[in-house]
């Protein structure tokens, strides 16, 4: 019943917001990732030019902070594009290691270790990137297959350093490395791929 009031006795309800669209969403992430990222590279700017009135240790953490804002933006651009993202991500890689050798004054360094390492390290992901699609059920299997690669990767690694200043192709260090985690890898592929009468093993072991 109407009391004469000029006011309505309930409160209309606020109007929500639409939802953002897919697009909407990706430029709000990719504006708070660039956010995140200039804060941290201009407090580093600023303090070394006020300590050593030029930039110079600065512009080692300047680059190591765009290749890592370059990291968190690219799988928003290639979005269920393992292998393309794969592929950019060692590129920056590259592009990084470069600039601080660059910095460093000693590019000797960057075509006999950093650039195969890294090409190394995108061959492997990529393969576990193939195992992990081709596969109907993924566990285990999953942290078996990446252990694996770092076990390879760290190999890799030894030898061409070892190459490049002990003129040795021979392994050290990550043969202990690779000895540790080539085990539990094949372990828990044995639990994953273990018949199913024994699931309460794998259960236990969060497989």
């Amino acid at each position: 019943m109407d009391d004469g009031s000029p006011w309505p006795k309930d409160e209309a309800p606020a109007a929500s917001a639409p939802p953002m669209s897919a697009d909407e969403r990706k430029a709000l992430a990719r504006t708070l990732t660039t956010l995140g990222f200039l804060i941290p590279a201009s407090i580093v700017l600023t303090v070394d030019w006020f300590i050593n009135r030029s930039l110079s240790w600065s512009l080692f953490a300047l680059v190591s902070l765009g290749a890592a804002w370059m990291w968190s933006l690219l799988p928003l651009f290639f979005n269920r594009k393992p292998y393309q993202l794969i592929l950019a991500i060692t590129v920056v890689a590259i592009v990084a290691l470069t600039a601080i050798g660059i910095l460093a004054g000693d590019k000797s360094w960057i075509l006999s270790i950093a650039v195969p390492i890294v090409i190394c390290a995108g061959i492997l992901s990529s393969g576990v990137t193939t195992l992990t699609r081709k596969t109907r059920r993924v566990g285990g299997n999953l942290a078996a297959w990446i252990l694996q690669a770092i076990a390879i990767l760290t190999v890799c690694a030894d030898i061409l350093i070892n190459s490049r200043f002990k003129e040795s192709l021979r392994p050290g260090w990550s043969i202990i490395a690779a000895s540790t985690l080539l085990p539990i890898s094949i372990l828990l592929l044995y639990l994953h791929y273990r018949p199913s009468k024994q699931r309460k093993l794998r259960r236990y072991f969060h497989v």
